[in-house]
Parts: C-alpha cells; structure tokens; sequence
C-alpha cells in the first residue's frame, strides 16, 4: 500500500470540516455553537451525538464513539486510514498525490480469475433457475416466500442435474484446474464432475464483495445432506467467513447493531422483514476471526440463533468470546421454537420483526441458561451456577447492572450475595493492587484534559508523579508526553490519528468537552494528582496490612511494618496537603 505523505494528510484534515463531511452521511442540526446528529454507532434515537466545528472532533455521549474526520469515515465505512484519508480529500476536493492507495498492491491474477469463474457461475445459475428443468426448485422457492425479487437480490441459483456447469465453463475458455480450486467442480472415481449438480445456489462473498463460494441445497429426501458448502479453498474458509456482511455492513452501521443467525435462509428471512443488518456464520460454531468481522461491523452484536438447546449453548459460547473481544451483546428472546425462516413463513414479517426486537442483556440470558442446566437440588450444581454468573457479572461495565443482577442472583440461588463495587486494577509493583475507584478515574482524566491542554501541566505531571492506575489511560499520557518532546502544544483532531487504539481516540475527544481542558488550573492539577497518589498509598497500605496479618518470622515481619509506618506517613502527608486546600 503506497503511503500518503504525512503533510498531505495533515493538508486533508485542516482543509477538510467536519460538519460538511459527517452531514454527507447524516443529518446534522445546529445547536449553539455545536451540531448534533444521531449517532450512527449504537442504536440512536434521539441525537446524542456532537459535531465541534472548533475542534474539528465528534462525540457520542451514550455510547462513547468519539474522533476526528478520519476517525468518522473510517468507522462509518469500515475502511482503512489511507482510505478514509482519500474519501475525505475526494469530498473536498483535494487531490493526493499519490492516488488510489488502497489499491496500489497489484492485483494477483490468479485470484482475479477465480473470480471471474464464480461470477459466471453466479450468472449461469441464475439464468438456469428460470429454465424449465428448474419449475420444481423455482416452485419450491415460491411457497417459501423467495420471490423473484429476493432471488434476484441473493443471486438464488439452480446446478442443474449432469455437469452442465462444467461444459459451460469449458465453453468459456476456463481451465479445470482453475475449476477446481473455486471447488464448482471435483474430479473423483468416475471423472470430472459439477459439485453442486441438482442443487439450488446461493452464493457466498467476502467482506469486500467479491464471491468466494457456495452453500447449496437439494430437494432430494433420499440426499443426506440436505445442505453442502464449497470446500476450503484459497478463496474460501468457512471459519473466517460471514455471509451477507458486505450488503449488511452499511445497515449495520446505520442501525449501530448486527443481527447474528445460524443460516442464509434465517438472514434471508431477516431482509424479508425489512431488516437488513442480518448475517450468519454458516452454523453454530464462531471463530475469533468471525468475531472480528462482526466487532467491525457494529458495536453491538444481536445473537439470533435457534431456540433449541444446540443453538442456545452456541450462543452462550458465542457472545462470551465477542464480550472477550470487547463487544456489546444482547441476545433474541426467541421462545417460539421456530426459526427465523419458519417464522417468517408461518406467521409473516410482523412476527419476525417483533421478534427481533424482543431484545434481552447478556446477563439476562445468562442466567437463564444457567438455570436451565442446574439442578438446584444438588448443592455443588448451585454453588458452580453462582460462580459462574458471579464472574459474568463482575465483568459487567455498569454498576446499577453490577447491584441489580447480584441481587437477581441472590434471589435466584437463595444465597446471600454482597454487592462488591467494581474496581480496576493496576500493578504497580508485586507488592500492591492499586483499586481505582470513580473518584479516582474522574481525576485521572481530569489530569488528561489537562495535559493535553497544557505543555506545563504534563511538565508538572510528569515531575509529581510521572503515572496513572488506569494502563490505558496511562499509556495516553506517556503519548501526550513524547508528543511535547518535539513540540509546544498538541492539536486534538491531529492526535487522535497518533493515537491507535480506539478506546483512546474516544476519551480524546471526552476530553476537550471537560471544564478542565477549557481552563487548566495548576492548583487543580496537584489537587487530582493527589486524589491519584492518596488511592495508591490506601491501596498499599490495605496490601501491607493484609501481608501483616500472615505467619511470617520475626525479621520479614519487622521489615515489612516499617515499609507499611513509611507507606501510613505518605499516606497522612498527601490527605493532610489535601484538606488544606
């Protein structure tokens, strides 16, 4: 990928406004001095997202979205830096010298010909549904509700009995060999044959639009398999794949939400019902890789796979790695023991959005998949369901869900379970675990906004204390202090593009709406220093006293209760320069 020079970038990002860009894909009303639209991160009703001309940045008060143009586009598109820096150019009007970026890398023309194999095949099966040797198919369709238009849209096929595909293909100069590796042929025992003769097609694509496979099914009731998928292959790997997430990507940002389903007839059914941020991961069984393509789809990933016991625990297994990736869950209610096919088809496009909306929290679900496999007769069974549900609600975010589902467990097990506040740790030795309670968070960003207001006040930072207890708030102010090295003051739309992670791009932008970044205030600073420094040496002081209370000889002990008196001192001294303020 050719690089873009970092002053064209720089050119880009100064000439480039916000609100003229972010209003070509949403619809932006002026508020003050500041303009507001719905967000397009999470599922928006009312507008709760802010658009700072001055700073040339946008937050998202609810869900926390936050950057610069660039951060913008390359989240609304799903694409790269480099190509968020050309789509912005290309809106205003500025000519990179270096053009077509992302597409700088030479096309592999192998590749290239493999799809152009499968696009004709995609042709050719669709021509074929219309034939005559496909009424069955094409009627069964039909009473399915696949009408020509949805058809059309997934480009619904039919293999006709024989190899006809392979004559056809043959007809148009491709090679078998090449035949082979997009897997729409085989050679076995008896020769060279169609994989999916007798079958009716729809086409797979990866996330870039380009066709890489096939899941087909047969109408024969004496066929086993009912459904097969193309084989792996170069092009296709069924545990890296998510059917549909090229058309639903642009929905799915819209909506701020991707809907998750077993099968393509289930996503089929979800764009019936107008909604069309539907995927599948063809199965039950998720992949990392499959949770990556979903977390860059949306920020909140909606799991609707069957009701059944196979499809719950797949969604249990499911939504724990994308919560481990970070994700927002939510789970569909579905108790009707249909699927999103058969309940489209059943009961009508009604049913299936109500369905779809019958959202309930990860939490929710989890405890009633838990409950459902234990036996609260048996005391090691409802001990193991309370640590299990324990350690999935100490992981949860907000702390009214934190107070509400403990008590809900509670009530559930017929323990009685305390309330622990969450805390967040950082090691900042082997000796202590330094808890950050919300006080202390407050005043580690307040020391942020600060820094990055002020050249002195990271000056000052880095004299008094030179850390926070947050890693990831720690590691923004180790940034902010390099960034003083080489200069005297830091722009906060061109920082965020320093920045990397994405978590930090959003506090950046929290940030300079803080009355701290308006106004630094060194007597302020020392005062948030200290709340910072009074945690840590409460923290190693609890550390010491627990030490303290364990067997250890007379020396260890003698040792340890000095450093514990010094650490009591240091302690006293910052709380008593604190009430003298």
């Amino acid at each position: 990928m050719a690089r873009i020079p970092e002053e064209e970038v720089n050119a880009v990002r100064a000439k480039a406004d916000i609100v003229d860009v972010i209003s070509k894909y949403l619809q932006v009303q002026k508020k003050g001095k500041d303009y507001k639209a719905v967000c397009p991160f999470h599922d928006d009703h009312d507008p709760s997202m802010t658009i700072s001309p001055d700073k040339q940045i946008y937050k998202c008060f609810v869900c926390g979205a936050g950057g610069n143009v660039f951060t913008f586009v390359q989240n609304y598109e799903n694409v790269s830096f480099p190509e968020a820096v050309e789509h912005v150019a290309s809106l205003i009007g500025y000519r990179l010298s270096v053009s077509g970026t992302h597409e700088e890398k030479p096309k592999d023309a192998h590749r290239e010909n493999l799809y152009r194999i499968l696009n004709e095949t995609i042709r050719y099966t669709m021509y074929q549904m219309n034939t005559s040797e496909a009424q069955m198919e094409k009627v069964y369709l039909e009473k399915r509700g696949l009408n020509e238009d949805i058809r059309e849209k997934f480009q619904i096929g039919f293999n006709p009995a024989g190899d006809v595909l392979l004559q056809f293909l043959k007809a148009k100069g491709y090679e078998e060999r090449d035949m082979a590796a997009c897997n729409v042929i085989r050679t076995g025992a008896t020769g060279v044959h169609d994989v999916f003769s007798g079958r009716i097609t729809f086409p797979i694509h990866d996330i870039s639009g380009n066709p890489i496979g096939f899941s087909a099914r047969t109408l024969d009731r004496d066929n086993p398999s009912k459904y097969i998928n193309t084989n792996d292959t170069e092009l296709f790997k069924k545990s890296d794949l998510v059917y549909n997430a090229h058309r639903a990507r642009t929905s799915a940002r819209r909506e701020g939400k991707i809907f998750v389903c077993e099968g393509v007839t289930d996503v089929i059914a979800f764009a019936r019902a107008g909604i069309e941020n539907a995927v599948c991961t063809l199965g039950t069984s998720c992949t990392d890789h499959q949770i990556g393509i979903l977390k860059n789809l949306a920020v909140k990933i909606v799991f609707c796979y069957d009701g059944d016991d196979a499809g719950q625990a797949a969604t249990y297994r499911a939504a724990k790695m994308a919560r481990k990736a970070g994700c927002t869950v939510s789970v569909i209610d579905n108790k009707t023991g249909l699927d999103p096919d058969e309940i489209i088809r059943e009961r009508g496009a009604g049913a299936l959005k109500e369905l779809a909306s019958q959202e309930i929290s990860w939490m929710e679900f989890v405890l009633n998949y838990l409950q459902k496999h234990t036996n609260f007769q048996n005391y090691l069974e409802k001990k193991e369901f309370v640590q299990k549900a324990q350690a999935e609600i100490n992981e949860l975010e907000d702390e009214f869900d934190r107070k509400y589902f403990t008590e809900e467990l509670s009530r559930i097990s017929g323990f009685h379970l305390e309330y622990q506040p969450k805390t967040t740790v950082f090691r900042r030795d082997k000796l202590a675990a330094v808890k950050i309670p919300s006080g202390s968070v407050q005043a580690e960003e307040q020391i942020l906004a600060m820094m990055l207001a002020s050249k002195s006040a990271a000056a000052r930072f880095e004299e008094r204390i030179g850390f926070l207890m947050d890693p990831s708030r720690n590691e923004l102010a180790m940034l902010m202090i390099d960034a003083y090295r080489t200069r005297d003051r830091i722009d906060p739309s061109a920082f965020i593009d320093e920045v990397e992670d994405q978590n930090q791009k959003n506090l950046i932008s929290k940030l300079t709406g803080s009355f701290a970044y308006r106004s630094y205030d060194s007597s302020l600073l020392d005062g948030a220093i200290r709340k910072v420094l009074i945690t840590v040496k409460t923290n190693q002081a609890d550390a010491f006293k627990e030490q303290l209370s364990h067997p250890m000889n007379q020396a260890s002990r003698e040792a340890l209760l000095n450093e514990y008196q010094e650490c009591l001192k240091e302690l006293r001294g910052y709380i008593d320069e604190d009430s003298k303020e």
